[in-house]
């Protein structure tokens, strides 16, 4: 199913980092670090704990080859990996998506209002 409004049902094919036949790899607009990218199942489902047993394996896939080419691109020196679930974090019909942060030596995380925080 696919949501008219979901940027995640309606990404750019040319956006597209990688695939396999479950889920996508998709470059994060407002990245908070230099390759912040986001792993997307294809089917509109806002929860992790909806998700088939095949697109579980299938973003877990897609979250260690963006690892891998991160490391490949960046060097970074480690990440963060995250995801909200549930509609405490805004939208109740959100898209799924997890979240590969590239870490740097000397780079503070400023984690913002999409994690539940708020920088001064």
């Amino acid at each position: 199913m696919t949501t008219n409004n979901c940027v995640y049902c309606n990404f750019d094919e040319y956006d597209i980092i990688d695939k396999n036949d479950f889920g996508v790899i998709l470059p994060e607009p407002n990245a908070l670090s230099q390759g912040h990218s986001v792993i997307v199942p294809l089917r509109h489902v806002s929860s992790f704990f909806d998700i088939t047993d095949k697109e579980r394996k299938s973003l877990m896939s897609l979250l260690e080859l963006a690892r891998n080419e991160l490391k490949l691109r960046y060097h970074p020196a480690g990440f963060h990996i995250g995801f909200n679930d549930g509609a405490v974090f805004g939208q109740a019909d959100e898209h799924l998506h997890i979240h590969i942060i590239p870490r740097y030596e000397g780079q503070t995380l400023k984690l913002d209002e999409r994690w539940g925080m708020i920088s001064d």
